[in-house]
């Protein structure tokens, strides 16, 4: 269905059997999908899905009964400035037991400013809960004349590490910075 507003809502459902690993698992799913343009500030993204699907195991797959969400939100209060928000979560359960396999949260922050005709900056953040970790990522860029860009940016990883004796494994102590980059780039149109 497409409304109004840049609008639009669909409804999948879809099933049959799947082979993974010499092995056949009849899946289904249905998924619900939507978006629109509320007002010239605000869209709004929204995603479900749920329904039976595969551990990819190499030696033991399974079933298990997933499900997939995703919302997204972007802000524009003015031309030149806009914020995203988008949540994403996956959660799968073994389908023989109802046991709990995985759950996964990832929140995406975006931040965009247009300070003038040539120059840009950009800060994306991300959390990522199996994984314990967030990433931050600035990126400012300056366009004299189109063609010719000069980059700057720095990303930098946050992860929640624990001291096993002889090395870092996932924990739950405290954030600490793991990994940091620089970098810079200049592209130069030449036109004769």
């Amino acid at each position: 269905m497409n409304f109004t507003k840049q609008g639009f809502f669909r409804v999948d459902y879809g099933g049959g059997k799947e082979s993974w690993a010499g092995r056949s698992f009849d899946t289904w799913q249905i998924q619900f999908m939507g978006n629109a343009q509320l007002f010239r500030w605000l869209y709004v993204f929204g995603y479900a899905r749920v329904g039976t699907s595969i551990y990819y195991d190499r030696e033991n797959p399974f079933s298990g009964d997933s499900q997939n969400y995703n919302i997204e939100v972007t802000l524009q209060p003015w031309a030149k400035l806009s914020q995203s928000i988008a949540f994403n979560k996956a959660i799968f359960n073994r389908a023989s037991t109802g046991d709990r396999v995985y759950s996964v949260d990832i929140i995406n922050l975006k931040t965009t400013y247009q300070i003038s005709n040539h120059f840009y900056v950009r800060a994306i953040e991300r959390y990522d809960s199996s994984r314990k970790q967030v990433m931050i990522d600035l990126l400012a860029s300056y366009e004299p004349v189109p063609g010719t860009v000069a980059y700057a940016g720095y990303g930098s990883m946050f992860e929640r590490q624990d001291w096993d004796g002889t090395q870092f494994v996932l924990g739950t102590e405290d954030y600490v910075n793991t990994q940091r980059s620089f970098f810079f780039k200049l592209s130069y149109l030449y036109r004769f």
